[in-house]
């Protein structure tokens, strides 16, 4: 009996001594680390894009007319004003038809002044019952068919104007002229003949891209419409310079394009020296946003694994895990959270690899 009494005591301290032994392994495998506090700071961000460069308007000159080229006012390749003559079309088949016009104009107009002076004296006699009702009617139809006739004789005429001025062929918008089409003494107007040349509109110019959806968080919210954005768009041009006129974005697509997962985005840039080439590539720098509460964390404190990024978070002196949804790179090292984090949540810097969720931690004493 004694000696069941002594082996039960043996094993009570065995069982003592293992719990304490563990205890101090446990203490023994408390990860140091080093930390840092989460805090919202204003922060400015700069994107950079490929972007090329589009005329925001580029038509076709046409001969409205058929008839023989008879000059050609411009030099290729220069710039032209809205309203400028470019060519001018043989009119005198046109100028033909307005002088028809006009004569059949003058004939409509004096047979409806003969109408409505009889239409007035027998509607005064058929008042004081001399005429018959027949009378009446005929007087008030050949009065409504003279007025009817001078109103399309004034169409005619309208019409046969319009075709002489088109013999002028002008330009509708300022730009740069291309090359002519046709000849001076060709025949233009008729069947597939009728493209004289083009006309370029340059200033202002369209700079076209494409904004990943990652960075569309950041610039949905621009207001485009009353221009009231502080962003600027920067051109850097292929020779590594920077054009020297500031732009804004005017228009940011609402679709996602699903094969690149980016929005088609435009930015439109004065180019009033005509430096600026259309179909040409550039670098394009959106800059001056402002955001009044980001969290910012040094990029090597960020894991990956095939659910996406972490961090791990101090706790209760224990490391947690925390999903979190990345947003800009920026410069030195760091990056924004877009969601997961907190200001004043504690963010473990190093030692991440031997980390584990709940794991308890020793945090550096400074």
């Amino acid at each position: 009996m004694l000696q069941r009494s002594i082996a039960s005591i043996a094993i009570v301290f065995l069982l003592f001594a293992c719990s304490d032994k563990q205890d101090s392994n446990n203490a023994q495998q408390a990860i140091t680390i080093n930390t840092q506090k989460i805090q919202e700071q204003p922060l400015k961000l700069n994107f950079e894009y490929p972007a090329r460069l589009r005329s925001i308007q580029n038509i076709d000159i046409y001969a409205r007319v058929e008839g023989v080229l008879l000059e050609q006012y411009f030099t290729e390749g220069a710039v032209v004003q809205a309203g400028d003559k470019l060519f001018k079309i043989d009119p005198k088949r046109y100028q033909a038809r307005v002088d028809i016009a006009k004569a059949q104009v003058e004939s409509a107009a004096a047979n409806f002044d003969r109408a409505t002076k009889d239409w007035q004296r027998v509607e005064r006699l058929y008042k004081q019952g001399v005429l018959t009702i027949d009378q009446h009617d005929q007087s008030l139809y050949s009065y409504r068919n003279a007025r009817a006739a001078l109103s399309n004789a004034k169409a005619a005429l309208q019409d046969a104007l319009i075709d002489l001025e088109y013999t002028d062929v002008m330009a509708n918008i300022t730009g740069r002229v291309g090359m002519r089409r046709y000849d001076v003494g060709s025949l233009v107007g008729q069947g597939g003949n009728s493209v004289l040349t083009t006309l370029t509109q340059l200033n202002p110019i369209y700079a076209e891209f494409s904004i990943p959806s990652s960075d569309f968080y950041f610039l949905k919210n621009l207001d485009i419409e009353r221009n009231q954005s502080n962003a600027n768009v920067v051109l850097i041009l292929g020779n590594g310079m920077q054009y020297e006129h500031k732009g804004r974005i005017d228009f940011i697509d609402s679709v996602l394009d699903s094969q690149t997962s980016s929005i088609r985005a435009r930015a439109i840039i004065d180019n009033s020296e005509l430096t600026l080439v259309p179909n040409d590539f550039v670098s394009l720098y959106i800059e001056g946003l402002e955001f009044a509460k980001a969290i910012a964390i040094p990029q090597t404190a960020v894991m990956q694994d095939e659910q996406g990024s972490y961090v791990f978070v101090l706790k209760d002196n224990q490391a947690n895990l925390v999903r979190i949804k990345l947003g800009k790179t920026l410069p030195n090292g760091r990056v924004m959270v877009l969601s997961g984090l907190q200001a004043n949540d504690v963010l473990i810097l190093d030692n991440l690899s031997r980390l584990k969720d709940k794991m308890p931690v020793n945090v550096q004493k400074s």
